[in-house]
């Protein structure tokens, strides 16, 4: 992976002027280490779908995966109160015990993610420089949050990932940026730049498969951002958005008691990209023409809109639900007429070019049509904490309002004793339920169960 050269200047910059001696030596980066082992192994059960690639459904029925992650952090000074450097990577890896379908497969089983790697300039009290590859921001919702502007493509593989809840923000790539932020009594603000340093070469690919600039800096971007404090219950934020996707978002959380957050956000696209199944390619298929893809992109203006709150007991259990709406999602008639395309294409045309051409048709519908297909949905999350031994539960449930489907789950997590707090193990499941052709269960209705540990070494 390049780095880009404004980075490398900045680190140039650095040495030349004198850096800390304990952090070169590596002193301080070896006190502030933070590694972290975690193994995985997972069974994963799925019906039949709609989908039939040579006849068969292109996801196994049972298999077994393994998986493997190491995480690295540190962080140090290199001139003290003035330039800080911090990291974090993560090399990650997994083995599906028996074969994998056709929609399954991965073009690798290994991946080193950049999650971070950051040069920090305190210009004054008030005044921060932020430079190299930056993690994304989280927002304040488990959905999506649409004041969160600037995001990026899910990095991880296809088939599987680690079901730790620390590793959540490492399978949307990070991007190669920098931030200038000031902060005032009342107010902040900061300007993200993330500049386009390549274009999607195969678009129609999974975005796993794709190189990590593809998926971070392949649009150029500009994000002003805006963060009031002077309200006593309220922190309302605005982000625009300037470059190749203008937006503005408009965001707030009220505080109606100290246990009870209620929140909101609502982002307005002025062109927004559509990528909608096109009725009038599909025609050209059944009058045997064929068309590069079958999905129509088209620029467009678009909205989108949470609403949440959240709840925290004295004992620090939470209980939140969240709502979410996007005007680009699908409709009810336009996805039927998306699955009812993929029902028609599995017949046996009796020539074999053509059944492979309706098959690698399906494969590129398969790689890229669950991205932004939701128009609305809503969550139900609980963690509950304070239970015997330390452990955390933490149960859930998405819903598609549209055609209802759902996928629903939960997660526990047990500290082991007797390490140092340094290991902890979990367990959880989770289920995708609903029709053959609705949202959740496209791929058929899945059953997975997992088990893991973490050790901080």
């Amino acid at each position: 992976m390049k780095i880009p050269s404004a980075v490398l200047a900045l680190s140039a910059s650095a040495i030349a002027a004198g850096v800390q001696a304990d952090c070169l030596s590596g002193e301080d980066l070896k006190a502030n280490a933070d590694v972290v082992l975690s193994a995985q192994t997972s069974y994963v059960n799925k019906k039949s779908s709609i989908w039939r690639i040579k006849g068969s459904n292109p996801y196994t029925a049972d298999n077994v995966y393994n998986d493997l992650g190491l995480k690295l952090s540190s962080a140090c000074a290199l001139i003290k109160n003035k330039l800080d450097l911090d990291f974090s990577f993560y090399a990650l890896g997994y083995y599906p015990s028996f074969s994998v379908g056709a929609f399954e497969q991965d073009n690798n089983r290994s991946k080193i993610l950049i999650n971070q790697l950051r040069l920090t300039y305190t210009m004054s009290d008030t005044v921060r420089l932020e430079g190299g590859k930056l993690k994304m921001p989280q927002g304040s919702f488990f959905l999506r949050s649409p004041a969160t502007l600037l995001t990026n493509f899910y990095a991880a593989f296809k088939p599987t990932r680690l079901y730790d809840t620390d590793m959540k923000s490492v399978y949307n790539e990070s991007f190669w940026g920098g931030r200038l932020s000031k902060q005032f009594r009342d107010y902040a603000l900061s300007l993200t730049v993330a500049p386009k340093l390549t274009s999607i070469k195969k678009y129609y690919e999974s975005s796993s498969n794709w190189s990590a600039n593809e998926r971070s800096n392949s649009s150029e971007r500009y994000l002003l951002s805006y963060n009031d404090y002077r309200f006593k219950n309220h922190t309302p934020s605005v982000n625009m958005m300037l470059g190749d996707s203008p937006s503005l978002a408009l965001a707030d959380s009220y505080n109606y008691t100290s246990q009870f957050v209620i929140n909101a956000e609502v982002a307005l696209h002025t062109a927004q990209q559509w990528r909608h199944f096109s009725s009038q390619r599909r025609a050209e298929v059944e009058n045997w023409q064929f068309p590069s893809s079958l999905y129509s992109m088209e620029n467009k203006k678009g909205m989108e809109l949470a609403i949440g709150g959240q709840y925290t007991t004295d004992r620090l259990s939470v209980f939140g639900i969240e709502y979410y709406l996007q005007s680009e999602g699908y409709s009810k008639n336009q996805w039927r007429e998306q699955t009812n395309f993929i029902r028609s294409s599995n017949k046996d045309t009796g020539y074999s070019a053509m059944n492979k051409i309706f098959d690698d048709y399906k494969y590129l519908m398969g790689q890229r049509s669950v991205i932004r297909q939701i128009k609305e949905c809503y969550k139900v999350n609980i963690t509950l904490m304070r239970m015997p031994a330390r452990s955390t539960l933490q149960p859930y449930i998405v819903m598609n309002m549209v055609d209802h489907s759902a996928l629903f789950g939960t997660h526990y997590v047990k500290p082991l004793k007797g390490l140092n707090d340094k290991a902890e193990i979990y367990t959880g499941l989770y289920s995708a339920l609903g029709s053959t052709d609705s949202e959740f269960s496209l791929f058929g209705e899945t059953l997975g169960i997992y088990a893991g540990f973490k050790y901080h070494l």
